[in-house]
C-alpha cells in the first residue's frame, strides 16, 4: 500500500508548469494531493507525507499546537488510529500558488475515549521546481 501512495504522489507531483496548465487542471492535481494528504495521516505514511511537506512547513494543528515538519510527521506516527473525512474542499489557483479551504472531521480515541471534531481548514501549496508542496497548512475547531 505503501508504494502506491508513492507511486500516485510522485505521478501527482511529476513535471507541471503551472503557466502551462490551465487553472482547473492545477486546482485538480492539488485537490488530489489533499487528497493522498488524508489517505497518508490515515495509513501513517510517513514518506508520502515528507514528499508533499515543504521541509519548513508551517503547521497549526486543530488544537492550537505550532508545529514544525518534524513535529507533524511524530505526531503523525504516535497518535492511535483517525479516521479523516473531507466534507468539503475548495482550490483557488493564483500562478505558482494554491489555496485549497474546506471542511473536515477526524474520528479517534484519545486517553481510552472516543472523540469525534470539526474544522475549517486552510492549506497552502507552492510549486517549486517541478513539485507542488504544502507550505503552509491550519485547521481551526468548529463547534457544533
Amino acid at each position: 500500500m505503501k508504494t502506491l501512495f508513492a507511486v500516485l504522489v510522485f505521478g501527482c507531483l511529476g513535471t507541471w508548469s503551472a503557466a502551462a496548465q490551465a487553472r482547473p487542471e492545477v486546482e485538480s492535481k492539488v485537490l488530489t494531493l489533499e487528497r493522498l494528504w488524508g489517505a497518508a495521516a490515515q495509513l501513517r505514511d510517513i514518506r508520502a507525507l515528507e514528499s508533499i511537506f515543504d521541509d519548513s512547513i508551517i503547521y497549526v494543528h486543530i488544537d492550537g499546537r505550532l508545529m514544525t515538519k518534524d513535529q507533524v510527521l511524530a505526531d503523525t506516527q504516535a497518535v492511535n488510529a483517525v479516521e479523516i473525512v473531507v466534507d468539503s474542499s475548495v482550490a483557488h489557483s493564483h500562478g505558482n500558488v494554491v489555496v485549497v479551504t474546506g471542511v473536515l472531521h477526524l474520528r479517534g480515541v484519545e486517553s481510552g475515549k472516543p472523540y469525534l471534531r470539526y474544522g475549517r481548514y486552510l492549506d497552502t501549496w507552492v510549486l517549486r521546481g517541478n513539485r507542488w508542496l504544502c507550505v503552509s497548512s491550519m485547521t481551526t475547531p468548529i463547534t457544533r
